[in-house]
C-alpha cells in the first residue's frame, strides 16, 4: 500500500520534479500556454519550407508548360511534313502521268512501238508504278471484340494481320492490291509503331479497306478458304468481302532503286 500511496502522492519522478523546479527558477513558462508558443527558429524554418515548396510547385508548372509547348511544336511539325509529303506525292503522280502521255505519243507511231508500249504498261502495272482498274474484291477489316481478349489492345487490327491478308490475296490470284488507298508493291512496308499501323510509312487506322483486282469468280472464295481468310477467322477479326465489277487502285509512291550498267567481261 505504501507504493500506491507514494504513486498518488508523487505522480512525477524526482528527476522530472527537479527539472521543472529549475525551469521555474530560471523564469521559464512551463504551463500549457507557454509550451504552445513557437520559437523564432521554428517559425523561420516553417516559412523557409513553405517558400521552397512554392518555388518547387512553380518550377513544376513551368516545366509542364515547356514540355506541352515542345510537344505541340512536334505535332505541328509532323503535320506540316505530312502535308509536304502529300504535295510531293501529288507532284510525282502528275509528272508520271505526263511522262506516260509523252511515251504513249511517241510509241503510237508504229506497230512495234504500240507493242512495246503494251509491254511497258504491263510491267508498270506489276511493279505498281501506274494506276490500274478492273474487277475485283473489297475486304473491310475491323477490330475484334475487346471482351474476347485479356488484353484489349490485342483486339485491334495489327500489322501482321494486314500482312497475312495481303499474302492471302496474292496466293488467291490478286493482280494488284491497295490498303486504305496505299498501293502494295514489292517495296511496301507494313509496320506498326506505338499501336499505329503504317503502310508505305504513312499512318493508317481501322477500319482497313483492302482493294484487290482479280477474277471475281474465284478470288473471294479462294481468299476466304485460304490462309488470309483463315487467319482473320482465327483471331475473330471482323471482316467483310464484297465483289465489285470496276475498281481503281492508285499508283505506288515507293521509290525504286535502279541498277547501273556495268562493263562486260
Amino acid at each position: 500500500m505504501s507504493l500506491l500511496n507514494d504513486l498518488f502522492a508523487k505522480p512525477l519522478e524526482p528527476g522530472y520534479e527537479e527539472v521543472a523546479a529549475r525551469e521555474r527558477a530560471a523564469g521559464v513558462d512551463t504551463s500549457a500556454a507557454g509550451r504552445r508558443r513557437f520559437s523564432p527558429i521554428l517559425i523561420v524554418g516553417a516559412a523557409a519550407l513553405g517558400l521552397l515548396l512554392t518555388i518547387a510547385a512553380l518550377q513544376v508548372q513551368n516545366n509542364a508548360a515547356v514540355v506541352s509547348s515542345e510537344r505541340q511544336g512536334l505535332i505541328d511539325r509532323i503535320r506540316a511534313e505530312d502535308e509536304r509529303v502529300s504535295r510531293l506525292q501529288d507532284n510525282v503522280e502528275s509528272l508520271e502521268s505526263e511522262i506516260s502521255g509523252l511515251e504513249a505519243s511517241l510509241l503510237e507511231n508504229s506497230a512495234a512501238g504500240r507493242q512495246l508500249r503494251a509491254e511497258v504498261e504491263q510491267l508498270q502495272a506489276r511493279a505498281g508504278s501506274i494506276a490500274v482498274t478492273g474487277p475485283g474484291v473489297v475486304i473491310t477489316i475491323d477490330d475484334a471484340d475487346p471482351e474476347s481478349f485479356d488484353n484489349p489492345e490485342l483486339a485491334a487490327v495489327q500489322d501482321i494481320d494486314l500482312q497475312q491478308v495481303v499474302n492471302g490475296l496474292w496466293a488467291a490470284g490478286a493482280e494488284a492490291i491497295s490498303i486504305n488507298g496505299q498501293r502494295i508493291t514489292s517495296l511496301t512496308a507494313i509496320r506498326q509503331v506505338d499501336n499505329i499501323v503504317k503502310i508505305n510509312y504513312r499512318p493508317t487506322q481501322s477500319p482497313f479497306e483492302v482493294t484487290a483486282i482479280g477474277d471475281t469468280r474465284s478470288l473471294p472464295s479462294e481468299f476466304g478458304d485460304g490462309p488470309g481468310g483463315q487467319w482473320l477467322r482465327h483471331f475473330d477479326l471482323q471482316f467483310d468481302v464484297r465483289s465489285e465489277e470496276s475498281l481503281e487502285i492508285p499508283a505506288g509512291n515507293t521509290s525504286l532503286l535502279h541498277a547501273q550498267p556495268g562493263e562486260a567481261r
